[in-house]
């Protein structure tokens, strides 16, 4: 059964939505195979119905191959039980992995593939990233920075806010309430810190291990 033709509406989006991948993956173009001399009328133009759906069947076909790809890359190295550690190092769900491996995700998005296929290349020697990742070990260090360092920074916030709040249950001689009315343990900010401070700690330790000190002695 052929599928229901899109409206020019559904293909002006399809069209807005490959532009956005081929951008953020540039050589994505080749592979899809967009002559050269014609990047330009293609990226300020809407080409024909029949070579955008063209254009978007290649992509799809080509997210498939690739999470087969990492996906036969992966098994020989993690487990059930591991993904969640090595979910952490990838900075990808351990569920969304989970499914890549029982082969219920056919067909990953490439922000998924590229940090797979980093973390693969980075412990795999073996392993080549694809020719259109645009990830490479120093902008993904630079991305992690700050998102770990905007972490902690959320964590330094909810102790100032507590250093405060804890003034205020002090004088009023009782702790906050939570949404349904019940009384919140007047250390319950501090407990929430140190939880996640703790698992800020592990992510580092990981990310450290796998992307600093093995690399400082590949060099």
């Amino acid at each position: 059964m052929n599928p229901e033709p899109l409206t020019p509406k559904q293909i002006k989006t399809r069209w807005t939505d490959i532009k956005k991948q081929i951008n953020a993956r540039q050589l994505l173009a080749y592979r899809v195979s967009i002559p050269v001399e014609k990047w330009d009328e293609y990226m300020h133009s809407t080409p024909s119905e029949d070579e955008i759906n063209r254009i978007y069947e290649t992509i799809q076909q080509d997210r498939i191959n690739k999470t087969a790809r990492v996906k036969e890359a992966l098994s020989k190295i993690v487990g059930y039980r591991e993904s969640v550690i090595y979910s952490k190092k990838m900075g990808i769900s351990d569920s969304y992995i989970r499914e890549i491996l029982e082969g219920k995700k056919m067909k990953a998005g490439y922000e998924i593939i590229d940090k797979i296929e980093l973390f693969l290349n980075t412990i795999l020697p073996d392993f080549e990233m694809s020719i259109e990742n645009p990830l490479t070990l120093k902008n993904f260090m630079q991305d992690y920075a700050n998102t770990i360092t905007n972490d902690i920074n959320k964590v330094v916030e909810n102790l100032k806010d507590y250093r405060f709040n804890l003034a205020q249950m002090i004088t009023k001689r009782e702790t906050a309430t939570d949404w349904n009315g019940n009384k919140i343990s007047v250390t319950r900010s501090i407990e929430y810190s140190i939880e996640r401070l703790t698992d800020i700690k592990e992510e580092i330790d990981l990310f450290w291990n796998l992307y600093i000190e093995k690399q400082n002695k590949v060099k």
